[in-house]
């Protein structure tokens, strides 16, 4: 638990067919407190090893991203980073 969060559940979801090219490795859902649902994390393997991005949302006419959904703290992030790649550890074996 942190700060009266509870991750009361990561379900992990590795690409299939994945392009060689593309960084995305999985997509994961996260439900907090079971009363609260995160879908569309992305699990992505970067320069310096794997991390989750948030969903977010492009505007083509703006070209730009907008967050959809994220935690205001790094300690909060952490903390389901870390659950969210335990999670993908285990499903990609």
């Amino acid at each position: 638990m942190f700060n009266g969060l509870e991750i009361s559940q990561v379900a992990v979801h590795p690409v299939k067919n994945k392009q060689p090219d593309s960084a995305l490795e999985a997509f994961a859902r996260v439900v907090l407190n079971d009363q609260f649902v995160i879908n569309s994390i992305r699990v992505v393997q970067g320069k310096y090893g794997l991390f989750i991005s948030f969903p977010r949302e492009f505007n083509a006419a703006e070209k730009k991203g907008y967050n959809l959904c994220f935690p205001l703290s790094k300690e909060l992030r952490d903390h389901i980073s870390e659950r969210v790649l335990e999670e993908y550890a285990l499903a990609a074996v």
